[in-house]
């Protein structure tokens, strides 16, 4: 484990620029704020920035204009707004700044209209925890009932968990009841 709640993931950045997909919640953001501290973050799920940028996808070549050819960029949630692509090909072209693309749907860039890039930048996925990246809280217990994407896995607590409250068992019984109710005798 690197810090309390996190874990160390296996994934490596490649050199260059580069689409990083994966489910939602398995830990995209937070991986690439670890690994680009000093980049440059366009949120598309900024409702307000994301409504500019469609509407005129050179907002962004302005707004790179700004900042240093060195600087990393991540564009977060990428596949709300596939137009943009266009705009970091040419980027890419012109200065090659390095891009850190985001995104949970491969299948939405993946029209004739859209701009891939044409290698250059690499796919990479980011998949749910695997036992080497959970170390000693690996449980295939835990995995089969909770599943193993960070954001429904937390850190196994080594105290163990407080006797439930005798108004919190009458609840439980309670609702219990309500929900055999709706059975039929047989």
């Amino acid at each position: 484990m690197v810090a309390a709640g996190r874990y160390r993931r296996l994934l490596k950045p490649p050199k260059g620029s580069f689409f990083l997909f994966g489910v939602r919640g398995a830990g995209k953001s937070t991986w690439t704020r670890l690994e680009f501290p000093d980049a440059h973050l366009i949120d598309l799920l900024d409702e307000s920035r994301h409504q500019a940028l469609l509407a005129n996808p050179g907002l962004l070549a302005l707004e790179l204009e700004a900042l240093p050819p060195s600087r990393a960029v991540v564009l977060d949630e990428i596949q709300r707004a596939p137009a943009l692509l266009n705009e970091v090909h040419r980027a890419i072209e012109g200065t090659r700044r390095r891009f850190v693309l985001l995104g949970s749907s491969a299948r939405r860039l993946k029209t004739p209209a859209t701009n891939l890039l044409a290698g250059r930048a690499t796919v990479k996925t980011l998949y749910p925890f695997v036992p080497v990246e959970l170390g000693a809280d690996f449980d295939l217990q835990r995995i089969f009932r909770f599943g193993s994407i960070p954001l429904v896995w937390r850190p196994r607590t080594r105290v163990p968990p407080s006797k439930p409250t005798s108004s919190c068992t009458s609840a439980m019984r309670s609702g219990w009841k309500r929900s055999f109710a709706t059975f039929p005798d047989s």
